[in-house]
């Protein structure tokens, strides 16, 4: 009845790294950038049959819609430093 545990790889620490960012995102009401860090934490399940290249790929364009999704610099200073109406 012992069943046989998963090797803990890389795809843990970029499930992490998805959700630390979806929580980021999520801070800041970034929409998109919220999908696409869910997105990049699904996908680096070990459980999904991709293979390398394919994951990789897919990995790489939810990293770099991401990084684009954010709003300007100017934008998140003004939200961080408003403060909250009553």
């Amino acid at each position: 009845m012992a069943s046989k545990k998963p090797k803990f790889t890389w795809h843990y620490y970029s499930m992490a790294m998805g959700a630390l960012g979806a929580m980021l995102a999520a801070t800041l009401s970034a929409w998109s950038a919220l999908f696409c860090a869910i997105g990049f934490a699904l996908l680096s399940h070990p459980v999904l049959p991709f293979k390398s290249l394919t994951r990789t790929v897919f990995l790489v364009m939810f990293f770099i819609l991401y990084v684009f999704a954010f709003p300007d610099a100017n934008v998140v200073q003004n939200m961080m430093s408003a403060s909250p109406t009553k």
